[in-house]
């Protein structure tokens, strides 16, 4: 809900530095200016103990803050810490400036705080400020996106959201620009003077693009804009988890190749029959619409009976029918989110209204490609080659980047490939968890197993630190960094397991906020599993994969090690 002059409630659905140029499919696709990313990654400095900026040395992340505060709930310790550390933060001391929690997450062991600052009960425009501490009181990480200097507005009045939406589509000559959520009135202080602005999160289904858009509330002018859609390229599938994983095949031996969709007996020989889980009837008819997860035509091309509705509960399509892959898809989302909120018991639910995944399992206009769309909690799957939603490792990537957005609040980061990092991960580590290919298999290292690694793209692959090292060798392009964080990850997870390793990750991306970075999340990730207890010989493991496979550096509480008894 919206008031005039006060924000009552928000979801920020903040991106923070993350999405550079490199976020659009390709060079052709993307829109021309103002619609392009305008901000810059200032360099930051790792040290022993956090992050700093580069430009004032204030506090992006603390890794040992060395902070307790006195017992109370854990949004009101979050407060006290920072107005305690206000200056380490490089935080105004002003008094314009206050602070409002957006969000508070609980996982047992320790909360995270989510906080913004806030001017006259508005809330400043990308302001996310995220606290993990324990119900001691004890603050155990802190990230921070604070806008370090924020000035007096020069006036509090503004024009109605809808006056502004039209100055905004004028300006980009896009007269089907769509909103996909109610506009918000921030403040916005990134640039000079600190002005009031609405920031709406649109569509152009012309353009085939998801962007927020930020325009101050009393011009129109556009200050900044910021695309809203995760790519991944390839393909997906309907199989358990795809035809040549469960067969230990390879493409193009005799059967096991696309042909237009076409089936062949090697391919039928590899689907598996599965419970489709919480489905919907309503008069008779059943559709697939769940607990976590929905099917919904809304992508290009629409109207070709995507999403089955039938008389019957019995989905048994084969790979040649076009309704194989929303069924295909639906069970893996299912699967999966049913694996992170009850198997592990880490809370990942979407932001939107709705709380479930949208997919679409024929979108993208028929392209090669696949998206996760933050303003909607939707995916839309492509086709060209092996239709995406064929293959778990594409479903699994693309959720993995809602996931990303879902645990930091929308503090998602693409920085240094973090996010792509994130979804080749856990699907990796989901692909592992059938125990097919081995460490002698290449494929073992493979990300696309179907949908990849054939005449339609190379894919991708999870030994990346194998020939390459962090920060200045990580590759060209967030697709190629992303590598790098998820072979890392994936050393971990083989030598603690599965779930151990799944949630310190999740757990420590919640910790998280838009500018982090790979060494950043990595940090956050020892804090996690450090604070949920984690063995002497499971921190050593995760240690070792970070520091001596990899080379983040990164470091834990020497107290904790005292805590052992060796």
């Amino acid at each position: 809900m919206h008031h005039r002059h006060v924000l009552i409630t928000v979801r920020l659905c903040i991106i923070g530095l993350a999405f550079l140029g490199d976020v659009s499919v390709s060079n052709a696709q993307r829109l021309p200016l103002p619609l392009q990313e305008n901000l810059e990654y200032s360099a930051a400095r790792h040290e022993t103990h956090g992050r700093y900026a580069g430009d004032d040395g204030r506090a992006l992340n603390l890794y040992a803050p060395e902070y307790r505060a006195h017992p109370a709930t854990p949004s009101d310790m979050a407060l006290e810490f920072i107005r305690a550390r206000a200056g380490q933060l490089g935080l105004d001391a002003n008094g314009l400036v206050d602070y409002q929690v957006t969000h508070v997450r609980s996982d047992g062991a320790f909360s995270v705080v989510r906080l913004a600052q806030a001017v006259d009960g508005l809330l400043v425009y990308g302001s996310d400020i995220a606290i993990a501490i324990e119900p001691t009181g004890k603050v155990l990480f802190v990230s921070s996106e604070a806008r370090p200097s924020i000035g007096a507005m020069a006036s509090n009045t503004f024009a109605e959201p809808a006056e502004i939406r039209a100055r905004v589509t004028k300006a980009l000559d896009m007269p089907t620009l769509v909103e996909t959520s109610e506009p918000r009135l921030m403040v916005y202080a990134d640039k000079s003077p600190t002005r009031l602005a609405w920031v709406f999160q649109v569509r152009d289904p012309q353009r085939r693009g998801h962007w927020e858009i930020v325009a101050d509330a009393t011009s129109g002018e556009i200050v900044e804009t910021r695309s809203t859609l995760l790519h991944a390229d390839g393909n997906a599938t309907v199989f358990n988890p795809d035809p040549l994983t469960s067969a230990l095949a390879e493409y193009n031996q005799p059967g096991y190749v696309d042909s237009d969709d076409s089936d062949s007996p090697e391919l039928q020989s590899q689907l598996t029959a599965f419970v489709l889980e919480g489905i919907t009837e309503t008069d008779g008819l059943y559709s697939l619409d769940g607990t976590w997860t929905y099917c919904i035509d809304f992508d290009q091309p629409l109207g070709n009976d995507d999403c089955p509705v039938q008389p019957t509960s019995n989905f048994d399509f084969t790979r040649a029918d076009a309704q194989f892959e929303a069924v295909n898809a639906y069970h893996h989302i299912d699967a999966f989110m049913h694996y992170v909120n009850e198997t592990l018991g880490v809370e990942v639910i979407p932001n939107s209204v709705d709380g479930r995944v949208g997919f679409d399992p024929h979108g993208w206009n028929g392209d090669d490609n696949s998206s996760f769309m933050i303003d909607t909690d939707r995916i839309s799957f492509g086709e060209g080659g092996v239709d995406d939603a064929e293959d778990a490792d594409v479903i699994i990537h693309e959720l993995g980047h809602g996931i990303h957005d879902w645990v930091t609040n929308g503090g998602l980061s693409q920085v240094q490939g973090l996010s792509e990092g994130t979804g080749d991960y856990f699907a990796s580590s989901y692909n592992r968890s059938f125990e097919r290919w081995t460490q002698s298999d290449p494929q073992y290292y493979w990300m696309f197993q179907w949908d990849g690694h054939n005449e339609f793209w190379p894919g991708r692959v999870t030994n990346w630190h194998v020939n390459h090292s962090y920060p200045n060798n990580l590759g060209v392009g967030i697709h190629a960094m992303g590598q790098y964080w998820s072979s890392c990850n994936l050393i971990a997870r083989d030598a603690i397991g599965r779930e151990a390793m799944d949630t310190a990750v999740l757990r420590g991306l919640a910790m998280t906020t838009g500018s982090a970075d790979q060494k950043v999340a990595a940090q956050a990730v020892v804090v996690a599993a450090e604070a949920m207890d984690y063995s002497f010989n499971e921190m050593s493991a995760i240690l070792a994969a970070y520091n001596d496979d990899c080379t983040y550096g990164v470091s834990m509480d020497r107290l904790f090690w005292d805590d052992f008894e060796l």
